[in-house]
């Protein structure tokens, strides 16, 4: 049979622990629980990032 490799299978778990948080939200909620903690890594990393240009 065929070996996951770890890398992978923690893929998979983060997925499976996401979508069990988010699988009751609403699709605004879901948005704004992913903008939160995108908001939390830039700060706790000090990320900065530049906004991309509107798409035409």
């Amino acid at each position: 049979m065929y070996k996951e490799p770890k890398a992978m299978r923690e893929i998979h778990e983060i997925r499976e622990r996401m979508y069990e948080e988010m699988k009751n939200m609403t699709d605004k909620e879901q948005l704004e629980y992913i903008h939160k903690g995108a908001e939390e890594a830039k700060k706790k990393y000090g990320l900065k990032f530049k906004k991309a240009a509107p798409v035409k």
